[in-house]
């Protein structure tokens, strides 16, 4: 694969000198974790134009909800209840 592109990742000194003892290709460590990163927001963004499609396609209720709530807790709790 060739690489056209580069970036600059900045790493206090006891940073950089951990990394030189942990024998990893940071490279490819850095690579993967943009490129999972980048499936996820688009993942993501997918599940939300999802939400927002499903949510669009829902009945609205013709009954006010809050005062069937209400009903439903003064009955059980008794009237006032929180």
């Amino acid at each position: 694969m060739k690489y056209e592109s580069a970036i600059l990742v900045k790493v206090d000194k006891t940073t950089k000198e951990r990394m030189k003892h942990a024998k990893i290709n940071w490279s490819a460590a850095i690579r993967n974790f943009i490129n999972e990163e980048i499936s996820r927001k688009a993942n993501l963004a997918k599940a939300i134009a999802q939400t927002y499609k499903l949510l669009a396609t829902q009945k609205k209720s013709k009954h006010d909800t809050t005062s069937i709530i209400r009903y439903w807790r003064d009955k059980r709790y008794g009237p006032g209840s929180r």
